[in-house]
């Protein structure tokens, strides 16, 4: 739900978020925050209870597959700490439920969801930022994120992630930009990915495998198709688009164009140097 620095505002048109749903929220979690203030403090209403209990069967059906069932992360940004980029309100949380965010997995929710339950979702958000943190995933050691910088950039590295990413408008343009992805994904799921990188494939990011009608192969990433056409760009950067009739072969590929054998083309420092690095683009 938050994958630009930019504040949400700046993002999508303002959406009036009704005024009983902000009171909804309010009357849903006021109770847990007394708890937290005073012992003593009476146990929440049968009915706070059983919103919250929808809230979280929402948050599980429609949103723990991205931000992990207690919200802290995956392929999805952490909900539960302090660095939401759409802004951090209510009324911020539901225009991002709302309208989704472009050229991202975030889908808008709007049509499928009222008022009423996009509230419920919230106050479970609230409920999951509050509570304990449990004992989060680690790397096996500590790594420099400088040494990861120049490994990331070095055309001569084994890793050559420069080739294909983009940080702060530097390197290539095949794989997705990775500014902000310490914000944007979940610090075990960053790990993952440089390991296991066809594990998850963002459908934006799926890679095609053509025979020209010439019996020359070619692959890439996929920039656009339609039923009678492809267009991709190779790794080299080179764009090609085709007539599908004109094609002997044409497939999408269920593996990443990232190479998945970092774990044996890198030393165990020069992993986790890369993850340093990585976990410093905030």
């Amino acid at each position: 739900m938050k994958t630009s620095q930019i504040k949400a505002r700046d993002h999508f048109p303002v959406v009036n978020f009704p005024v009983v749903a902000g009171i909804l929220i309010s009357a849903l979690i006021c109770p847990l925050v007394a708890a937290d203030d005073n012992e003593a403090a009476s146990d929440p209403a049968p009915e706070q209870v059983a919103a919250l209990a929808e809230g979280k069967a929402l948050y599980r059906g429609l949103c723990s597959g991205c931000h992990g069932g207690s919200g802290r992360g995956g392929k999805g940004p952490n909900l539960t700490d302090d660095r939401w980029l759409h802004g951090d309100k209510d009324e911020d949380i539901a225009r991002v439920i709302q309208q989704g965010v472009p050229r991202t997995t975030m889908k808008k929710l709007g049509e499928a969801l009222e008022d009423e339950q996009i509230a419920k979702i919230i106050a479970y958000l609230r409920q999951l930022g509050r509570a304990p943190t449990d004992s989060h995933w680690q790397p096996y050691m500590s790594g420099d994120a400088k040494l990861g910088q120049a490994l990331f950039f070095d055309e001569k590295a084994k890793a050559q992630c420069g080739k294909c990413h983009t940080v702060n408008k530097q390197g290539g343009r095949v794989g997705p930009a990775l500014d902000r992805i310490a914000v944007r994904r979940s610090p075990e799921y960053i790990m993952e990915s440089i390991l296991q990188s066809s594990k998850f494939i963002d459908p934006q990011y799926e890679a095609v495998q053509v025979v020209t009608d010439g019996g020359q192969l070619l692959k890439g990433l996929r920039v656009n198709e339609s039923n009678f056409s492809i267009q991709f760009r190779e790794e080299n950067g080179r764009f090609h688009s085709f007539l599908k009739r004109d094609l002997e072969e044409f497939q999408v590929l269920n593996t990443s164009l990232m190479p998945d054998n970092f774990a044996e083309q890198l030393t165990v420092k020069q992993l986790h140097d890369l993850f340093a690095f990585l976990m410093s683009l905030e």
